[in-house]
């Protein structure tokens, strides 16, 4: 059971970054979608079944030893396990500084399931697609409570009984310890560290020019990024809102907010992005230029490139382009030509009608 929310959190975690999975509701699995709203649930529903399981199982044990009349020694025989590294109820497993025994083994597992289903959460919450967007502050809150609770209620079921077995099979004093307890810290800290690196790590060489990146980013919204640690939002336009609907070319209602986030996953999800800050908005958000980098056009490395003539990989312009963004304050100008022909084909917000989002921002109040 153990090992089975081991390799499951692990798969999960990994088929999450994939590109093809990273701009999208669902997980695919050949022929199958696996929402992705599902999969935090899903996770911590299993902890609570798998703990209780447990719990269960190690109270009948500790029930039997407590009224059989065989010795500690067969009873050891009997319920050793194999390979002994999964034994937890051998003398070894007494000492917390047993990095190797059973009981220490079965931490890290537990550890490195819930670091998974944490970047599970978290990944949500900086990616579109999932239910979690958006940061919402309270359901953060809610899901941090609950993995808090069934944390404790894993270590209260367990525990206990477990200590009784132990203690009665070797005749000397169980405790997890604060060794474990900081292991287990550790590689869960390490686990959601791996799955989330790239959003805090790339390329540290443009720190000098005040740029931020290249690094791997993910889209909140149609013009909003999260790149190492920051929200940035997209300099000289005005994208559709994430909840907004609009109405297409035969008048039938869809979300174009959600089109817009989408569009702009789908070209920050396989190049790394680059953005050059404009205005800090707060300790942790900006307003900035940003571009895809790609082989097929040069990566600015200095405030000038930015602002040097056409940028193919402009982010803000490429939006418009698509018909999911306006052009506001300097970039009414910058993109006049590419908002007119996005009007004219009728790509995107343009192919029928939409509200402006300053004006269905103001609706919302």
């Amino acid at each position: 059971m153990c090992f089975l929310g081991f390799f499951l959190s692990v798969f999960f975690a990994g088929l999450s970054q994939l590109e093809d999975n990273a701009y999208t509701d669902y997980i695919f699995l050949g022929e199958y979608q696996v929402p992705k709203a599902i999969l935090p649930l899903a996770s911590l529903s299993f902890a609570v079944f798998a703990f209780w399981m447990i719990s269960n199982r190690l109270s009948m044990l500790s029930y039997v030893l407590g009224t059989t009349t065989l010795n500690p020694v067969v009873m050891r025989e009997i319920i050793q396990l194999n390979p002994p590294i999964l034994h937890v109820f051998d003398k070894n497993n007494a000492n917390p500084w047993s990095m190797f025994s059973g009981v220490s083994v079965f931490v890290v597992i537990w550890a490195v399931f819930f670091g998974n289903t944490i970047s599970l959460i978290w990944s949500g919450a900086i990616e579109q697609g999932a239910a979690i967007a958006e940061f919402d502050p309270f359901l953060l809150g809610v899901y941090a409570v609950v993995i808090v609770s069934i944390i404790i209620f894993g270590t209260r079921a367990i525990i206990p009984p477990l200590r009784a077995i132990v203690t009665e099979l070797n005749g000397e004093a169980f405790k997890i310890g604060w060794q474990r307890h900081t292991l287990a810290f550790l590689v869960m800290s390490a686990t959601i560290f791996v799955n989330e690196s790239d959003q805090f790590f790339s390329n540290f060489d443009n720190e000098e020019n005040d740029l931020i990146g290249p690094a791997f980013a993910n889209a909140i919204d149609g013009e909003t990024l999260y790149i190492r640690g920051m929200e940035v939002t997209l300099f000289g336009i005005d994208a559709v809102e994430r909840n907004q609907i609009c109405q297409d070319k035969i008048g039938k209602d869809y979300r174009c907010g959600q089109r817009a986030a989408q569009a702009l996953q789908e070209m920050v999800q396989s190049e790394p992005v680059i953005c050059l800050p404009i205005v800090n908005l707060s300790a942790q958000r900006v307003l900035a230029i940003c571009e895809s980098t790609s082989k097929n056009h040069p990566i600015p490395m200095s405030a000038d490139d930015f602002t040097e003539g056409y940028r193919p990989g402009s982010l803000s312009r490429l939006m418009v382009v698509e018909g999911h963004a306006v052009g506001i304050g300097i970039g009414l100008e910058v993109f006049r030509d590419e908002q007119i022909e996005a009007q004219k084909l009728r790509r995107g917000i343009w192919q029928g009608s939409f509200q402006p989002p300053r004006l269905w921002r103001a609706s919302q109040k």
